[in-house]
């Protein structure tokens, strides 16, 4: 059910900037791929694995567009399954239920388990080694070790933090093996040198990576809210903005008293995996990587302890009661919120930009000129338009517009400016957030437009009512009032 209401859903979530960045990249030859991460220069701010897997996905479906986010959907509903037959392996049938339950009401998993990109597949990659790890546990033999170290290998060529999540999975071990531990730290540093020998090919990228991507807080105070508001949006999801605060405030005091319980009541051992999870998260926030969307990956350490917690405490118990009571407030609000479409943190779940590819592809098949500024513009924009070179069926994917995949009518503000600035009749400029590229060429491009051709009208849409906190709290993301701004221009007298 879960899966069917995935995979029903996906039209209702538009593609976001790292499903279309990464689906781009993955249309590129292996061999290309492979070549950029061995020199050390790297792609992506993770290894290689889900992309090469993308990449077949995208050759043997043709890279229908209704068809790309199957994977990542498989990836989340196995790693949901293995994670239930870890808590069962710790609590039995109820174990396993509990997960399962939690997993079919989680408004988190619902946004994010979808997506294209790494997320779903390393959630799986946790939840399958978290599930082999408890195997080791109930029979520490040679080849339960061997199932540890494949998964971890897997992990580490999918996510350069994952290293921290084994560096994790070794001090539990110590742990749980006190008067042990010459035998097992043997395995260890057997495991760990296979590890780092396996992993030589891709040690260029990963430290070019630490150079390039990884930078201390300098602030205490922006580290706290950033992990305070990362928190409740992996109990609620971004579907409703913690500031909005008739909703905002009763769903935070819930996951307090779901966490106070899970650490009180809990046995040690599964206490430990909601504290590793805490480490997590306090990691990606100072060195200032911690993201919405990259929770997934460490989300599995947060719901086993609360499932087995649920699973383990007697349902009389008034501990129970208010953990139960406080997860159904708190799905409520986040389920509220993905049907209201009106009070998330991030408006980009509801950004209209398959209509605002068609009609850019409208002025495109009437011989005018689109320049856009947003990748998810631009994927829509790619499926709206024939291919102009070859069929797809010559090629597994030629990616998107406008760099992968060309076309004379469609650019980005910088190739615009670079190319000589070509008008049509009309020109149609669409201005969306662009993470990571600078406001310069998009502003010139409008300025020149506004100086050459007559404005028809400009049309603002998508409001984000969070901006001014943001604006507040991140004024480096220069988050404006109105996510998306489509302005149409005549130009009757360019020429062709």
């Amino acid at each position: 059910m879960l899966g069917a209401s995935l995979v029903l859903t996906n039209h209702q979530f538009p593609a976001v900037d790292d499903e279309c960045a990464i689906i781009d990249r993955a249309a590129q030859p292996v061999g290309q791929t492979l070549r950029l991460y061995l020199s050390g220069a790297g792609e992506h701010e993770h290894p290689p694995l889900y992309d090469l897997i993308l990449h077949g996905w995208l050759c043997l479906t043709s890279a229908e567009m209704h068809l790309l986010r199957v994977p990542a959907i498989l990836c989340y509903l196995l790693g949901a399954w293995a994670l239930a037959s870890a808590a069962k392996r710790a609590a039995g049938h109820r174990g396993r239920a509990w997960i399962l339950i939690l997993f079919g009401l989680w408004p988190f998993g619902f946004h994010f388990g979808r997506l294209a990109t790494w997320y779903s597949f390393c959630f799986f990659l946790v939840s399958l080694l978290t599930w082999v790890y408890f195997g080791y546990l109930d029979r520490p033999t040679l080849p339960n070790w061997g199932w540890v170290i494949l998964c971890a290998l897997l992990l580490v060529y999918s996510n350069y933090f994952g290293w921290v999540l084994l560096g994790l999975l070794a001090l539990d071990i110590a742990i749980r093996n006190p008067r042990d531990l010459v035998g097992h730290w043997k395995r260890l540093v057997a495991g760990a040198s296979l590890l780092i020998f396996a992993y030589l090919p891709f040690l260029a990228a990963f430290l070019g990576e630490l150079h390039r991507g990884v930078h201390l807080r300098h602030s205490l105070l922006a580290a706290a809210f950033a992990g305070i508001y990362n928190l409740y949006c992996i109990f609620v999801s971004e579907s409703v903005a913690p500031w909005f605060w008739a909703l905002g405030v009763p769903a935070g005091s819930c996951i307090t008293a779901c966490l106070g319980i899970t650490l009180w009541r809990s046995a040690w051992a599964v206490k430990r995996f909601l504290l590793y999870f805490c480490i997590l998260l306090a990691v990606m926030t100072i060195l200032d990587i911690v993201e919405t969307k990259r929770l997934l990956f460490i989300a599995p350490w947060l719901i086993l302890p609360i499932g087995i917690t649920l699973a383990t405490l007697p349902a009389s118990s008034i501990e129970w009661r208010t953990c139960v009571a406080s997860l159904a407030v708190v799905a409520g609000v986040g389920w509220y919120g993905i049907f209201a479409r009106s009070l998330y943190a991030a408006p980009h779940w509801v950004e209209p930009w398959p209509q605002i590819a068609q009609q850019a592809a409208n002025v495109v098949l009437s011989g005018g000129i689109v320049i856009g500024n947003n990748p998810s513009f631009f994927f829509y924009l790619t499926y709206k338009l024939p291919e102009p070179h070859q069929p797809r069926a010559n090629r597994c994917f030629w990616g998107l517009l406008p760099e992968s995949s060309r076309r004379t009518e469609v650019y980005d503000p910088q190739q615009w400016l670079t190319e000589g600035q070509p008008l049509g009749s009309t020109v149609l400029l669409v201005q969306g957030l662009h993470y990571g590229t600078p406001n310069g060429p998009t502003e010139k491009t409008e300025r020149l437009l506004s100086e050459r051709c007559a404005l028809q009208g400009t049309e603002k849409l998508t409001p984000d009512p969070g901006a001014p906190w943001k604006q507040r709290f991140a004024p480096e993301t220069r988050q404006p009032l109105w996510r998306v701004e489509v302005s149409s221009y005549a130009c009757h007298y360019y020429r062709p």
